[in-house]
């Protein structure tokens, strides 16, 4: 893989030329199952073992997004939902045509884990996707259409660097809280109150994913940016990292609330 280093400073055009990333980096999908096994009911976390084998919850986390850029990248459109930036509602029809989204795999899925007349390979690849897919709808970026692919065609500065703000809100403010997974969830962990986790359980996928939808109108983007490189100072560093947080918090939550359901 090419060193971070030098992307940064690679031309403009060609960083937009880098294929479109969609989901969150390793480290926020290994923060996510991380904190939710902490909250499975012991027959839960047996299934979810017996499943997986011997691979960790951690890998398997991340095993939607390794498959997508090599053996079947025709499940790149399952990350994400690409509804209008300033719309208030989602459109099934207009925004997941074919069921080719996020919203409607991560139920179709659900549906297959939470079979037991299905077989153990169709589960586990079922259980793997949930894994991924609950962190993905969380991410605000993953919920919004705003004709930059995601961020991803949206130049920004960060830290001083030139980057996409797909990557920085994926991957650069999760590292600049903690690089290291096991501590950052430990943080998060310590955040969550128990009237939270109450609230968190109630609702809909699609009410998750139009929570992740408002952050990315109102944190994400600023309404006067363009297509050119816009400065990410302290202050919205700040409060993205806070959004952030609170979006890793809450999947977390609800993958455990998830996996309880279908699996206990």
């Amino acid at each position: 893989m090419m060193p971070r280093q030098w992307l940064r400073v690679l031309p403009a055009a060609l960083l937009l030329a880098v294929p479109c990333a969609r989901s969150w980096g390793p480290e926020g999908h290994r923060v996510v199952v991380i904190m939710a096994s902490q909250h499975l009911q012991p027959q839960t976390a047996a299934r979810v073992q017996q499943l997986l084998g011997a691979e960790s919850l951690e890998d398997a986390s991340t095993w939607a997004d390794q498959i997508a850029h090599s053996t079947r990248p025709e499940t790149i459109p399952w990350h994400f939902i690409d509804i209008p930036l300033y719309d208030s509602r989602i459109d099934m029809r207009r925004e997941c045509p074919r069921a080719q989204c996020v919203v409607a795999r991560t139920e179709q899925f659900l549906t297959v884990l939470g079979n037991p007349d299905a077989d153990r390979q169709s589960r586990r690849e079922a259980l793997e996707f949930v894994l991924h897919f609950v962190a993905d709808l969380h991410q605000p970026l993953h919920c919004e259409d705003h004709n930059d692919r995601g961020g991803n065609a949206q130049r920004v500065i960060f830290e001083g660097h030139p980057d996409n703000l797909h990557w920085v809100w994926d991957t650069g403010l999760v590292e600049e809280m903690d690089r290291d997974p096991r501590a950052l969830a430990a943080s998060l962990e310590r955040e969550i109150t128990p009237q939270e986790r109450a609230a968190w359980e109630r609702g809909t996928i699609e009410d998750w994913v139009l929570e992740s939808h408002r952050l990315a109108a109102q944190v994400a983007y600023r309404r006067a940016w363009v297509f050119f490189p816009a400065v990410l100072d302290r202050s919205y560093d700040l409060r993205a990292e806070a959004a952030i947080r609170l979006q890793l918090e809450r999947a977390s939550v609800r993958l455990a609330w998830l996996l309880n359901q279908r699996l206990a």
